[in-house]
């Protein structure tokens, strides 16, 4: 089970409804983000490590075999 401190820490990013799948690895939060481009009209999925700040931006994206390796050995949590 997941540490509630951690959970509390990370809670912000949690309850956001575009936070599709979240795992907990290492101490660190990896989320799946869906969103709606506003552009083209169409979701889009971005993979993300959340850093204590609690911010989901293009500056802390991972590669799929990062989010894959999260998946796998990370505690779901969302």
């Amino acid at each position: 089970m997941a540490e509630q401190e951690l959970l509390d820490k990370y809670a912000p990013t949690l309850d956001m409804l575009e936070t599709k799948e979240a795992y907990l690895l290492d101490g660190d939060l990896y989320i799946r983000y869906e969103f709606r481009d506003p552009e083209e009209l169409q979701t889009r999925m971005t993979y993300h490590k959340v850093g204590g700040d609690n911010v989901v931006s293009d500056d802390n994206l991972v590669l799929l075999g990062v989010w894959a390796r999260a998946q796998k050995n990370g505690e779901r949590v969302k």
